[in-house]
């Protein structure tokens, strides 16, 4: 660990409350060698605050999906700075984005606004209890910070964490079952649509007709899956049509914005007319602005074929390398979102390959899904898959 990094870690703790950015772990990054503060960030780059430059396959966890420092998207968020970020009033942009939204994402036919992804997972949860008269929720996976999605945990009330059920990825008589015992509760089922390897065949489908089977809406939490593996997430991909959707991340290409899509005999019913969700924010042009050139920007730029090209590569190389080198280190799951798996008994040989990735340059996540952006070219793959070879070789060399 570096005295700049030392110092920041330091300073961190004694002004910022830990728990609002646990997932970037950075006290834990920073224990297994990984840099904890970056300073700048260009194309598929950033920089530490030590200068040291690193391809990122982290992005934001997500977000960064055009490449940092866009040109298209700093151009236009530069001139909607000029007219205004915020307004007391409606703004024609909204309606603009809403009706493009619609246009490029399958069977969506309304939509509405929100800032983070938490909070448009939680949006769709409310509109789901108002327009079901249920409570209960169904969970598999992450769905961010609120009460709702974090069942158990320190600071939510126990009354609250009881509405809250956790199923099991891939398992469809587990949700069958959890919404047999709890018959005209539910009020969703909210499912994070890729975990792991992905789903398995048939399931997606599956837990829209289980969930409409007892009453229920199934919501598809395509936060990190948006925009990548398919324009409208992995219901698009795999042809199968929730009542509600979620996105955010790579719909901004860093930017705040976030949104649910959905059907318009759910969304523009009666009760979900009157579920109150305003925020100062909601709907801001900035991130309006963003999303518009994000979407034709992949048009123009066939920026969903291109993930999956540069990361079938990417996952194909490195396991081959891994493979070749003996260390259980792999890249499982789909192109456009790599995750990184390894044996616990090989830990200490993957990190230590790892960090040597470090040193060359390449920051590759020893656990989190890893994402691919437009600015990443051809060759930076092929360098990547050398520098792992090189560092596994490295390796078994300082321990002859």
């Amino acid at each position: 660990m570096s005295k700049n990094t030392e110092v920041l870690l330091n300073r961190h703790d004694a002004v910022l409350v830990r728990g609002y950015m646990p997932h970037k772990n950075i006290f834990g990054m920073a224990g297994m060698g990984y840099p904890a503060f970056v300073q700048r960030a260009a194309g598929a780059r950033f920089w530490d605050v030590d200068g040291n430059a690193y391809l990122d396959y982290i992005l934001g966890f997500g977000p960064i999906v055009l490449g940092y420092d866009d040109p298209a998207v700093c151009n236009a968020i530069a001139d909607q700075m000029a007219r205004g970020t915020v307004y007391g009033l409606a703004h024609p942009k909204e309606l603009d984005v809403a009706e493009l939204l619609v246009e490029v994402i399958p069977r969506a036919e309304m939509v509405g606004f929100f800032l983070g992804g938490s909070a448009a997972t939680s949006g769709a949860v409310r509109l789901s209890r108002a327009y079901t008269g249920r409570d209960k929720v169904i969970v598999c996976g992450y769905h961010g910070w609120h009460d709702w999605a974090r069942p158990g945990d320190v600071g939510v009330p126990q009354p609250v964490s009881a509405l809250t059920l956790a199923v099991a990825y891939g398992d469809l008589d587990a949700l069958e079952d959890c919404l047999k015992q709890h018959d005209n509760q539910v009020a969703c089922v909210v499912m994070e649509t890729i975990q792991a390897g992905g789903p398995p065949e048939g399931f997606l489908q599956g837990c829209v007709d289980v969930a409409h089977a007892h009453g229920a809406v199934c919501v598809f939490d395509e936060t990190k899956v948006g925009f990548r593996v398919a324009m409208g997430g992995a219901g698009e991909y795999y042809g199968v049509t929730p009542d509600m959707a979620t996105y955010g991340k790579a719909c901004c290409n860093g930017y705040a914005g976030s949104f649910i899509a959905g059907k318009r005999e759910i969304l523009a019913s009666k009760a979900c007319r009157k579920a109150w969700m305003t925020a100062t924010a909601h709907g801001d042009p900035l991130s309006l602005t963003a999303i518009e050139v994000v979407v034709r920007e992949l048009q123009r730029r066939d920026g969903i074929a291109y993930q999956w090209k540069i990361g079938n590569r990417l996952i194909e190389g490195v396991n081959a390398a891994c493979e070749a080198g003996g260390l259980s280190y792999r890249l499982i799951g789909i192109g456009p979102m790599p995750r990184p798996v390894m044996a616990e008994s090989d830990r200490t040989r993957c990190l230590n390959m790892l960090r040597g990735c470090l040193a060359r340059g390449y920051y590759l996540h020893p656990t989190h899904p890893m994402f691919l952006s437009l600015a990443h070219t051809e060759a930076d793959i092929e360098d990547t898959i050398a520098a792992v070879g090189e560092a596994i070789a490295e390796a078994r060399g300082n321990h002859r």
